[in-house]
């Protein structure tokens, strides 16, 4: 279990969700998308599905392993084409805009963001042994957001704040 400093408003595992969890940030993204007048198409759906059940950050070309061995292993889609890496990066693309996933540059994976929908800056923890991954928002992180565009007049699109090191459990 992470332990949090006093500056620290959230600390979590990014893939540690229950099936039950799984299946209510599914259906909170269908509705979500919904409200927003943006299509969840179904390979949209389940490329999010397979990130939020990872249990690692998850690359986007072991996705599309996972995306063909399903479409295998259904009967309906057994005589579908493969699954190109255009349409799902675009999925991806799609999630990442959305709020719904996060984007590990560092190790170039996806994780499922740990509070979609609520606008936040946050810091990933990353550890080089066992790959967990932690999301941290803070205030010290917010401020850093908030002296670039306030006090630099600088307009940030997108940030990732990544810490590679040991975690706790690994130390």
């Amino acid at each position: 279990m992470l332990t949090t400093s006093p500056n620290c408003e959230h600390a979590h595992d990014v893939q540690d969700f229950t099936p039950q969890d799984v299946t209510k940030r599914l259906e909170a993204a269908k509705e979500q998308s919904r409200m927003r007048g943006v299509r969840f198409t179904p390979l949209r759906q389940q490329i999010y599905l397979l990130v939020l059940q990872a249990n690692k950050p998850v690359g986007a070309y072991d996705l599309i392993t996972q995306l063909q061995q399903m479409r295998l292993l259904d009967n309906e889609l057994a005589g579908a084409k493969n699954v190109a890496p255009p349409t799902v990066y675009r999925s991806l693309e799609f999630l990442l805009s959305e709020g719904l996933i996060h984007q590990l540059t560092s190790i170039n994976a996806y994780v499922p963001c740990c509070h979609p929908r609520a606008h936040h800056t946050a810091a990933f923890l990353i550890c080089e042994q066992c790959q967990r991954v932690q999301e941290c928002s803070s205030l010290p992180v917010q401020e850093m957001m908030s002296f670039a565009e306030e006090d630099i007049g600088f307009t940030v699109a997108r940030s990732v704040i990544e810490l590679s090191g040991r975690c706790q459990d690994c130390q």
